[in-house]
């Protein structure tokens, strides 16, 4: 979004958590160059007011919970020094499916924000499906530009693609962001293949039947 929104295909060299809403006050987040681009995990009810009430552009970024789940799972064993989790997956899966992790559950936050997007809301909203930013990253970043009302050329689209694909991305970080080899691990859709057994799989498709049904976000487990 900074490239687009900058037209250039530079790297962002600070780190994430430098402009994310949950880590700053009002007075940082005033200082940023403007159009200021912020990222959050919270809701959208726990926003700030002002989000609300002048109609911001908002960019909601959604991943199958499988791989969230795993995701989230080596993030938690990998940063022992802040989670002192040693556990083995089938132990934190069960973490997940109840919303004892970060930010709670999936289930529920993913449906908090769905009746936002398809409700009734103050607030344009453009939904990025990660399996879809994979499959097609031009269209997808193509899709972004169109929101974001930015005008832009192929070749900068192609260059952008180019910056912000996962291997370029992991190198252009290491020197900008603390725990690269954790925040940047794999960038693939399908790894829950290598984590969920048969029986944990059946059983999680049974709960996620129970707990998303009538969702309408089209959420994909491989391409």
């Amino acid at each position: 979004m900074m490239m687009l929104l900058r037209g250039q295909a530079e790297t962002i060299t600070f780190k994430k958590s430098l402009h994310m809403i949950e880590f700053n006050s009002a007075a940082n987040i005033g200082e940023f160059q403007s159009p200021r681009v912020l990222n959050s995990h919270v809701l959208y009810a726990d926003l700030p007011h002002e989000v609300h009430t002048r109609r911001l552009k908002i960019v909601f970024v959604c991943r199958n919970p499988k791989d969230v789940a795993v995701s989230l799972y080596n993030h938690h064993v990998k940063l022992s020094e802040y989670y002192e989790y040693s556990g083995e997956f089938k132990d934190w899966l069960e973490l997940f499916v109840e919303g004892k992790v970060d930010y709670g559950s999936w289930f529920d936050y993913t449906n908090s924000w769905e009746n936002v997007i398809y409700g009734d809301r103050v607030n344009p909203i453009h939904v990025v499906m990660y399996e879809d930013m994979k499959e097609d990253p031009s269209r997808e970043t193509k899709r972004l530009a169109d929101f974001l009302g930015v005008s832009c050329s192929s070749d900068l689209i192609s260059a952008v693609v180019t910056k912000c694909g996962f291997d370029h991305m992991k190198e252009d970080k290491k020197p900008h962001q603390n725990h690269s080899e954790v925040m940047f691990r794999k960038g693939v859709v399908g790894d829950w293949k290598n984590y969920f057994t048969v029986a944990q799989n059946e059983a999680f498709d049974a709960i996620l039947a129970e707990r998303m049904k009538g969702s309408k976000l089209q959420v994909r487990y491989q391409l």
